[in-house]
Parts: structure tokens; sequence; C-alpha cells
């Protein structure tokens, strides 16, 4: 499978390390130079330095070919403008994207988005899910 990642921030390293741990191809479009250099250095050339809301980034890294775009910046807009771009103009089977702003989940899906990731709820239903061991603990010590 080839995968487009759009973020070379801690969400979209650790995904492009499982991927190609599991044989995929992937390419991490990131406009952070240092980023950039630093995922290069580790993971090989699989980096593509560029803007990926803009059809001729996405072009280069091989969108018209990706069968998965997942995109993990902290900027909902530009997610939603990437994963737009990737399915409707560069046919990519289909897209995820990281959503930060829990109003947006639903704007996604309407639009076309395949998987939203809602970042606030996850982070609440983990600490959630920690807090209520920690009280089941605290019961069963008296």
């Amino acid at each position: 499978m080839y995968v487009l990642i759009m973020g070379a921030g801690r969400v979209g390293s650790s995904i492009a390390r499982w991927l190609l741990a599991g044989d995929h191809e992937i390419t991490i479009i990131d406009n952070d130079p240092q980023r950039c250099s630093a995922i290069e250095d580790e993971l090989g050339g699989v980096v593509v330095m560029g803007d990926a809301t803009e059809a001729t980034i996405l072009a280069r890294a091989g969108a018209s070919r990706a069968d998965l775009l997942v995109a993990t910046t902290r900027r909902d807009d530009e997610n939603l403008v990437a994963c737009q771009l990737a399915k409707h103009r560069f046919g990519a089977q289909k897209v995820v994207a990281l959503v930060n702003v829990p109003e947006h989940v639903e704007l996604f899906a309407r639009l076309g988005i395949d998987v939203t990731v809602n970042l606030t709820e996850l982070l609440v239903d983990r600490i959630q899910e920690d807090l209520a061991e920690m009280m089941v603990e605290d019961v069963g010590g008296f």
C-alpha cells in the first residue's frame, strides 16, 4: 500500500514508522525544513518538503498513485484541504484526517473524509479511563 502522510510531527512520524515496519511504501509531506531533515535522516528519502494543500506538492509526492492520505497537522483547515485534493483531484482511495476541533468532525464526514480522528475525544476518553481505573483502585483499597 502507498500512503501519503501530511505532517512530520510526532503523530505523522509515528504513523510513518509503523507503516514502514509493515512494509508499506510511504511519503511524508511537511513544510518545516528541520522536521523534514530529521525524518529523512531517520527513515531515508521518504520526505517531500512543501505544503500538502498545494496540488503541485501532492503531485510531486505521488498522490496520483496513493492508496491513502493521512493528514496529521494541528490545523483542521489544512488537513481538510489536503484530504479533499488527494481524494477528488488525485483519486486517493481513502483519506484520514486528524480533527483538532470537535465541532469539525461532522463537517469533515459530510465532505467525504473517510475517517476522522477526533483528537479531543481520544484524549478525554483516555483520561476518563485512567481516572476510572484510579477510582476503582482507591475504592478497592478500603
